[in-house]
């Protein structure tokens, strides 16, 4: 079983080398460009301190065989000339360029922005920058697109904070009780078919602060629900994790059970959408995945899902036997009796409150929250752009820091009138106004002396050091 560190490495909000907050300058200033043509190019002058072997040696091996073919005025013409500048200044290959481009047509500049200040809910925005930075090894123009893709995804494709946030659950429960045979429905009811189950569901956290995913493969049926129902079920429970995650911490702990499995409950699209969402759409959110009670005939499905892994990702994988290994990451007290553990809790799905979205409803209070939160990016956005030129940095960067809090505090304010209730909101563990509470209803016990001191020592560690997995 791979380690877990104890401490964050370097590469996070806080915990940035010189090498590494160039890049996210280097990032902000890409990102930026890509909306407002008044941002300037990297001081010319000014030479970075930062090499990239793989980059260095994938040119290399163009400049041995044929060249890529340059990109025509048509294959820039959405890329600002700043942006494409600054683009070339970072040593972007010709074919990134052109998805660049490609990226710019179906997200323009306004668009882009937008979606942009969306995406980051509460999040900091520079630990949702870092995530795809890392990702692609700080390689800055691969990041940029990552990202891009990824905003893409989120407003054209899968509409996710109109079709998966705002409905949530209670739309798919009015949906899978309608008469008739309609697609949609039958997509509602695998929705919902996984809430009453209990196949993918949160509870508690990892010795680590991480919020927890069981997913009991045992009760995965193939036919039991459409893809699309439970591809939205998938990224409802991804979306919903994000507020679980209580600074610094980013990450998720994935607890597959196999318990029980057996060759009826395999299926493998279903698993290909979490790993293509996590490697995609939201990179380096994922802090363990633990394979617990794999039988041996687990091992050659094994051998299809790790040839599609990313390598980092594969590096986060743990199998575990038994109650006595998996301790080693969640505390004893914290581990369900039906993994072997002390905890006494069971999944009980719980039916949305009569009004519980009323205030999606409420159009006047949810624009004059955004109304602020636009003034609030624009200040941000002003405020990145002095912060990453030398000569204003320090002073930009306080200020900063408190319209990111700002943010996040707005954001908590708008909740309600963009999201809908879910069960961890009806259970008390998403409290109003963002606090969270991993167990709400635990009786005075020792397990919850021990679940209280993990969850302090976290919050402790939270003000010293970023947790990472």
């Amino acid at each position: 079983m791979a380690d877990i560190p104890e401490k964050s490495a370097a590469g996070y909000v806080g915990r940035l080398d010189a090498s590494q907050q160039e890049k996210l300058h280097q990032f902000w200033r890409i990102l930026m460009q890509s909306w407002n043509p008044t941002i300037a190019g990297a001081d010319p002058t000014r030479k970075s301190s930062v090499s990239n072997p793989a980059t260095k040696s994938h040119r290399r091996f163009f400049s041995l065989g044929r060249s890529q073919t340059q990109p025509t005025e048509e294959e820039t013409a959405a890329v600002p000339t700043n942006l494409l500048s600054t683009l070339n200044s970072l040593g972007a290959e010709p074919n990134e360029i052109k998805t660049v481009n490609s990226l710019l047509k179906r997200l323009p500049g306004d668009k882009l922005r937008s979606t942009l200040v969306t995406a980051i809910k509460q999040d900091h925005p520079d630990a949702l920058c870092l995530r795809f930075i890392r990702a692609e090894k700080w390689n800055v123009p691969k990041a940029w697109i990552k990202l891009v893709s990824a905003l893409n995804w989120r407003v054209n494709e899968y509409k996710v904070d109109e079709e998966v946030l705002l409905k949530g659950e209670e739309y798919h429960l009015e949906k899978s009780r309608q008469s008739g045979d309609s697609t949609e429905k039958k997509d509602s009811e695998g929705f919902v078919h996984q809430l009453r189950t209990g196949k993918g569901h949160f509870h508690g956290a990892d010795r680590w602060g991480r919020p927890i995913c069981i997913i009991r493969v045992r009760m995965h049926n193939p036919s039991d629900q459409t893809q699309k129902g439970l591809n939205d079920y998938i990224i409802h429970c991804i979306e919903t994790v994000r507020y679980l995650q209580i600074p610094p911490v980013e990450t998720m702990a994935i607890v597959f059970d196999l318990t029980s499995f057996s060759l009826s409950n395999w299926e493998f699209p279903p698993v290909k959408f979490i790993i293509d969402s996590f490697q995609e759409s939201y990179p380096e959110s994922l802090g363990a995945l633990i394979i617990y009670n794999a039988p041996w005939i687990f091992s050659g499905f094994w051998k299809i899902i790790h040839g599609i892994l990313d390598p980092v990702v594969a590096s986060k994988v743990h199998f575990v036997s038994g109650p006595s290994e998996l301790k080693k990451l969640i505390p004893q007290g914290q581990i369900l009796k039906e993994l072997g553990g002390e905890e006494d809790w069971e999944y009980e799905f719980i039916e949305p409150k009569e009004k519980e979205n009323d205030r999606l409803k409420d159009a006047i209070t949810r624009e004059s929250i955004l109304a602020e939160r636009k003034k609030l990016s624009d200040e941000l956005f002003t405020l990145t752009a002095d912060w990453i030129s030398s000569s204003k940095s320090d002073r930009s960067s306080t200020r900063r820091d408190e319209v990111i809090t700002k943010l996040r505090e707005n954001y908590w304010k708008l909740d309600p009138y963009v999201r809908a209730r879910n069960i961890l909101d009806r259970t008390g563990v998403i409290k109003e106004g963002g606090s969270i509470d991993f167990y709400p209803t635990m009786a005075s016990t020792s397990a919850q002396v021990e679940k209280s001191h993990v969850m302090t020592e976290h919050m402790h560690n939270a003000h010293v050091s970023a947790v990472v997995a």
